[in-house]
Formats: C-alpha cells, sequence, structure tokens
C-alpha cells in the first residue's frame, strides 16, 4: 500500500490487507513447528456461568462454549501447562462438560485440568483471584468462556513476552486481541487512540480488536522479521484476554473484588490502573496469529466472517461457522446482561475508577455521560446485542441517576473502610505505645531497686 500517510482505509482496502499471508491464524503450519516438542509455562484461567447448555446426548456437546474453549486450548502448538476452570456456580452441564475432558487432556497432552466450583455466584473478577491462586504457571492467561484461540497464540505470545522481558525489566502483561465471529480484525485505529490512558477523553476502552492503521502502511512493524510477528505498542489497558506475569499480578492483588455491579464492566481497567499505579507496563499485541475467536454466546451478532481455521485444523469435525450459529442462537448467560444492566454497569464502573483517582475527571465525566446518554441518547452507549432502546427520556434518568448515586455510596462505604482501619492501626501503635512505655517504667524500677539493694549492703 505504499508509505503514504492517510487518515483511514476502506473496507475494501482492509480485506485486501488482511489477507496478506503474515496474518493467517495457521500461517506457521508451514514451518513444521507441529513436529517440535515446545512448551509453554501458561496457567489458562476461566471463569464460567451456564456456558454449557448441550448434554452429552446432544448433537451439539462438542459445540458447549466452554468446551470449545477448552479444546483450543489443547491444540495449542506450544502446549500450556493447566487450564483452570473457575465455576461461578453454574446450573447447567459446566461440571460434566469439564471432567469428561479432564483424563484425555492429561493423557494425550499432559495438560491438567483443574476445576472449582463457587457455592454462589461471586463473579468473575473474585473467581479470576482463586483460579490465579491455584495457579502454578509463570504466565496466566485470562480468557472468556467463548473464547476460542486460535493454535499458534501460545507459541506467539511466548516469542513477544521474551522479546519484551529483555528490552523492559517492568513488563507485566500482553493483551491478546479477540475478534467477535470472525479469524481478522474488522476496522482499524490509530496508534494515538490505542495508547491513550483509560480516565482521560470519555474513553471506556480502545477496541484492542483492531489493527493499528500505521501497520498498513509499512510493511517494517514485526517483533520478528523472520517469523513475521507484529510489533507490540505499549497501552494503558487491558481487556479479559491477555497474559499476565504471575508475579506482578499477586503484587498489584489481582482482579479488583469492590464491585457490585451486575457485569464485569470496568474490572480489567481498574487491574490496568493498579499495575501501572505499580509502574509495572502493558503491551498490546495486534497479531491475529495470536488472537481468540470471540463467540459472545447469547448476541444477536450475526454469521462468522474470516477463515474457519478450526475446521481445517479438525478435518471438519468442529467448526467456527456452525459455532457462530449456535452462539447467535444461545440465550444469555455468563457476564452478559440486558441493556439497562449494560449501561448501568458502564456508568457505574467508569465513575468509580475516575473517581479513584481524579475526582474532577470524573466530575466532568458524569456531567459528559448525562448530555451523551440521557440528553442526547446516542447510539454508542447501547452494546452491539441491544435488543431495546430506551426512547422516554426519564428510563434513561432513572439508569443514570441510579448508577451514579450507587456509585457514590460504593465509594463512601469503601472510604469508610480504609478510614476504619487506619483509626484501628493508630488507635493500635498508641496502645502500644503506652505499653512499650510502661514497661521501660517497670524496667527503670527494676533497675533502680536493684542498685539501691547494692547501695545498703
Amino acid at each position: 500500500m505504499g508509505t503514504e500517510k492517510i487518515d483511514t482505509i476502506s473496507a475494501e482496502e482492509l480485506t485486501e490487507e488482511i489477507t496478506k499471508d503474515f496474518y493467517q491464524p495457521d500461517y506457521f503450519s508451514k514451518f513444521k513447528i507441529n513436529g517440535r516438542k515446545r512448551r509453554a509455562d501458561i496457567s489458562a484461567v476461566i471463569p464460567t456461568y451456564n456456558r454449557c447448555p448441550f448434554d452429552s446426548d446432544s448433537e451439539n456437546y462438542k459445540y458447549n462454549p466452554l468446551a470449545m474453549a477448552i479444546t483450543a486450548l489443547l491444540m495449542q502448538k506450544a502446549t500450556i501447562k493447566e487450564i483452570i476452570i473457575i465455576d461461578d456456580a453454574s446450573t447447567d452441564y459446566t461440571e460434566k462438560v469439564v471432567k469428561d475432558f479432564t483424563v484425555e487432556a492429561c493423557a494425550t497432552k499432559g495438560v491438567e485440568i483443574k476445576y472449582f466450583k463457587n457455592l454462589k455466584r461471586m463473579g468473575s473478577s473474585v473467581s479470576r483471584n482463586i483460579g490465579a491462586k491455584h495457579a502454578s504457571a509463570e504466565y496466566l492467561f485470562f480468557l472468556d468462556d467463548d473464547c476460542v484461540p486460535t493454535p499458534y497464540l501460545s507459541f506467539v505470545s511466548m516469542i513477544a513476552i521474551k522479546k519484551l522481558e529483555k528490552r523492559d525489566s517492568n513488563f507485566a502483561v500482553l493483551v491478546l486481541p479477540v475478534y467477535d465471529r470472525a479469524s481478522f480484525p474488522r476496522a482499524v485505529r490509530k496508534i494515538e487512540d490505542l495508547t491513550r490512558t483509560f480516565f482521560k477523553r470519555e474513553n471506556m476502552s480502545a477496541s484492542l480488536n483492531s489493527i493499528p492503521l500505521e501497520y498498513t502502511q509499512t510493511r517494517g512493524n514485526f517483533l520478528n522479521k523472520t517469523l513475521q510477528i507484529l510489533e507490540p505498542i505499549k497501552v494503558y489497558q487491558t481487556w479479559g484476554h491477555f497474559i499476565v506475569d504471575r508475579s506482578k499480578y499477586l503484587d498489584v492483588g489481582g482482579f479488583p473484588d469492590f464491585a457490585v455491579w451486575p457485569n464485569k464492566a470496568g474490572e480489567e481497567q481498574e487491574f490496568a490502573c493498579k499495575l501501572i499505579e505499580n509502574a509495572y507496563n502493558l503491551y498490546y499485541l495486534p497479531d491475529p496469529k495470536a488472537s481468540s475467536y470471540h463467540g459472545a454466546y447469547g448476541a444477536r451478532l450475526g454469521k462468522f466472517t474470516g477463515k474457519d481455521w478450526m475446521s481445517d485444523l479438525t478435518s471438519g469435525n468442529l467448526s467456527l461457522v456452525k459455532f457462530s450459529e449456535i452462539c447467535d442462537n444461545g440465550i444469555m448467560s455468563g457476564n452478559r446482561v440486558d441493556t439497562k444492566g449494560y449501561i448501568y454497569s458502564r456508568i457505574i464502573a467508569t465513575f468509580c475508577i475516575i473517581y479513584k483517582r481524579n475526582t474532577k475527571e470524573a466530575i466532568n465525566w458524569a456531567k459528559r455521560s448525562y448530555q451523551d446518554f440521557v440528553a442526547l441518547n446516542k447510539k454508542e452507549w447501547y452494546p452491539a446485542y441491544a435488543r431495546e432502546l430506551f426512547t422516554e427520556r426519564k428510563d434513561r434518568e432513572e439508569i443514570w441517576h441510579m448508577a451514579i448515586s450507587n456509585g457514590l455510596n460504593l465509594l463512601f462505604g469503601a472510604e469508610q473502610k480504609r478510614l476504619a482501619k487506619l483509626n484501628g492501626f493508630i488507635k493500635s501503635l498508641k496502645k502500644k505505645g503506652q505499653l512499650e512505655e510502661h514497661a521501660q517504667k517497670n524496667m527503670l524500677r527494676f533497675g533502680l531497686k536493684k542498685v539501691l539493694k547494692k547501695l545498703l549492703k
């Protein structure tokens, strides 16, 4: 495409771009990597809730979203160490599906599958922390229960991670692309748009499922020219699809446990902020070879687009085309909520996360969100799978006020707890100081008595 600087490219130009050989999910098949003994010290951590609706007597049993995710993880060309499933109190066939994989995974792939079930729903944030606690690998790979990783994801990711660790001693996270019902990116973004901080300029997320615009204009954007792995970009947020150094994950305390909204909105952004505040760096690898297909189970997103690499890899036994049809007709489950829940979660999560770091910006963001959602009812506030639009302003007012009010109460409650802990700490120090003073006085009295005894002899 030449090196002329442009502001965007057309859909036709993007389609032409992503047909290039090195963008293909199975690009490395010609390198015969399959025949080499490769291992990746990775623990895949998947929180799940009701993503196995089909029983074993159903022809769609193998297409249970969680089953597709596990199958793809076991097909990684650089074999991962273990798969950790945290069942968030599912009421479907989740446990049965996981058990059916457990013996085969260990016997044929040497991959251990660990299964834990919460007695009640705890949410994906807490569930992820439980999974990380039981992980034994050096790196944690977080993904959703309807994501299907490409076969060379672990291979490409580990090459990128080791390269980044040599460059940057503060490296912590490699964010990986994930494409909704597709095997390639459907959009381009300027690098400056991908690298904006979360809590500025109204940004909720940074579309980390796209190709950098600048990469479509030049051919020198390779981390590894021989393998044609694209160059990672430093970013300031994550999605729920990334690999993190486990020691640094634990160092910042993992995912937040304060969220009370109905889905996981904001969990990844809060986690990213914690990493950045502790001087750790995050990178986005915009390479389709290290991506995952996202089924978006229960969302009305339409047909699959791209290359059905799963069908090629399994000789037609499994198909991303078929899986897309099942996901499109699926029920609302997992973290997916109705439109009201989605918008409520987005407002309360964004407001709370910004407020904790920049009160003035949080107030400005609240004003902008009121204008955009309540006053103007802009479409970007609705999820892609929205089944209803709030045409009445009073309905939008109710959602916005409820989110902001609950957010303020949540922040107030958290602040009260912190103050209570601080006061308790101060009191303990004061008490300790009094005890030490009392002990010193006793020692002094004891010493004086000894001296007096000697003088009286």
